[in-house]
């Protein structure tokens, strides 16, 4: 990370200040110009659940905002990753007798970014992405050995608060508090179970004491992941998104939340070859994070009620009521010792419907006319484990973890984090469907999982990762090959500059 700082008090600075404002400008107008032409499609489907586990970490590293004290900031850096991703999955999704054997991916990641910061009050930040992905020979999901994705826009944001700016100009801050962010931005309410995706989004938040209220009007973004992949030729969506936060800190040990949410589908109505499509969804949740009991035992819970209207399989115009649900919570212990150990149990559990024959949110194949559909869909994100990685539909889930710095008292080891996940899964309806396809057996039991992660950070700028799953099918899973275990294999290497 590269950063130039000013605190103005003569000429000099001064006009150094104003070619400062006028290069930062010029280097965002080039990186928006730059980074926001048309990308690539990629073969592999890059909204999955799995390769969102192995990229949420990252995300969370590059997400992080670096703390600014002087009043003029320029900064800029970057992230280069390369990633090998090893997937042993002898399962016949082809239906052609044989399992399909074993996938290796290479994949190269580089991340540009730039923030301007003007007394810690107006802040505008960009990054760019590019990356290539390189299988072996036959082993893509699309045929497409190799893809270029990008060079895209990734994040592009404008952010303004009240109290700084009254901070900036030597006035006491009182107890109120407002603030906006404009652009492409990753947006989390709550704890995440409903809405944790990046957006084109306007955020105003206003607080007053220990109550805060924040509105969101959104859009998603140019490349996102379709739920409905059963849209002919489309599997990208745009959806518009709007709704109101409500959050209280008054509580020394808790903070309670509560949101309302819902988003459009831009296709609603499309029909292709004799099937309406769309699907709008609104989300009303409750939930509170905060510390149980002790000091060191931390919580977050969160239940959300989904409703709105879809279209049924097999037809034109015909609207079904959706009626959906998802609960999630964790207990958090962090160990009092030197290596910093945490151990963690989380139990998740969403709804299904018993109608969907196929997926959780395609249409094709989807809810039957004049029912209900309770299978739960939202935008949300958890760690649902990296060789099974179902997502949040029809899903019973316990999750135990543990993770600690072993060698924290050496000083070569003392940066090296390794834990495990325990997954069991189970179904809410025995006789609706996952969105893994091969559990078509009208059964609860999905099976089990094991995952182990070490994350080494060797020096400052230097990180390796290193990532295996494996997962136990269960009775949900008929007993020909698909009944087979999975392997998954990450490893991969970060350079920060």
């Amino acid at each position: 990370m590269k950063t130039i700082s000013i605190t103005r008090g003569n000429c000099l600075s001064e006009r150094f200040l104003r070619n400062l404002r006028y290069s930062g400008g010029v280097f965002l107008f080039w990186m928006l110009i730059v980074l926001a032409g048309s990308a690539t499609a990629w073969g592999q489907d890059y909204g999955s659940q799995a390769a969102r586990i192995l990229e949420e970490p990252f995300r969370l590293k590059m997400d992080e905002e670096v703390p600014l004290d002087k009043r003029v900031v320029f900064d800029w850096g970057g992230w280069f990753r390369s990633s090998v991703w090893d997937i042993r999955d002898y399962v016949d999704r082809d239906l052609d007798g044989s399992g399909d054997g074993r996938r290796t991916l290479r994949r190269q990641q580089l991340r540009l970014w730039g923030q301007l910061n003007l007394d810690n009050v107006h802040r505008i930040y960009t990054r760019g992405r590019l990356d290539y992905l390189d299988w072996n020979s036959g082993s893509s999901f699309d045929g497409n050995d190799s893809d270029l994705y990008g060079p895209k826009l990734d994040r592009l944001w404008y952010d303004f608060n009240l109290q700084r700016a009254l901070m900036a100009q030597g006035e006491k801050p009182g107890e109120y508090d407002f603030s906006v962010r404009l652009g492409r931005q990753y947006v989390e309410w709550g704890t995440g179970l409903a809405l944790s995706t990046p957006l084109d989004a306007l955020l105003v938040e206003g607080s007053w004491r220990d109550w805060s209220a924040t509105g969101l009007l959104g859009m998603s973004v140019g490349d996102a992941y379709n739920i409905d992949q059963s849209f002919p030729g489309n599997s990208k969506e745009s959806r518009r998104y709007w709704g109101v936060k409500l959050n209280y800190e008054g509580w020394r040990d808790h903070e309670p939340f509560a949101y309302f949410f819902a988003q459009e589908d831009q296709d609603d109505g499309s029909v292709r070859n004799g099937q309406s499509f769309g699907y709008n969804s609104n989300y009303t949740g409750l939930g509170s994070r905060g510390r149980f009991f002790h000091k060191d035992l931390q919580y977050s819970c969160e239940f959300a009620v989904e409703t709105g209207e879809n279209y049924a399989r097999d037809g034109i115009g015909r609207r079904q009521n959706i009626m959906a649900w998802g609960f999630d919570t964790e207990l958090r212990y962090l160990i009092p010792d030197e290596r910093e150990s945490q151990v963690s149990i989380e139990y998740l559990l969403t709804s299904g419907d018993p109608d969907r024959g196929v997926s959780p949110s395609d249409t094709v194949g989807g809810n039957l006319w004049h029912t209900n559909d309770s299978s739960f869909v939202g935008w949300g994100y958890r760690n649902t484990g990296l060789a099974l990685a179902p997502r949040l539909s029809n899903l019973g889930m316990v999750r135990l973890g543990y993770s600690t710095f072993p060698a924290k008292h050496i000083k070569f080891f003392e940066k090296l984090l390794a834990g495990t996940d325990f997954f069991v899964y189970h179904k809410q309806r025995s006789d609706a469907v996952i969105s893994d396809d091969l559990s078509t057996q009208d059964s609860k039991c999905v099976g089990a999982e094991i995952d182990f992660y070490m994350n080494w950070r060797l020096a400052s700028d230097v990180a390796w990762t290193v990532r295996y799953g494996v997962f136990i099918p269960g009775s949900a899973f008929s007993r020909d090959n698909s009944r087979t275990d999975r392997q998954h294999f990450f490893t991969g290497v970060t350079l920060n500059f």
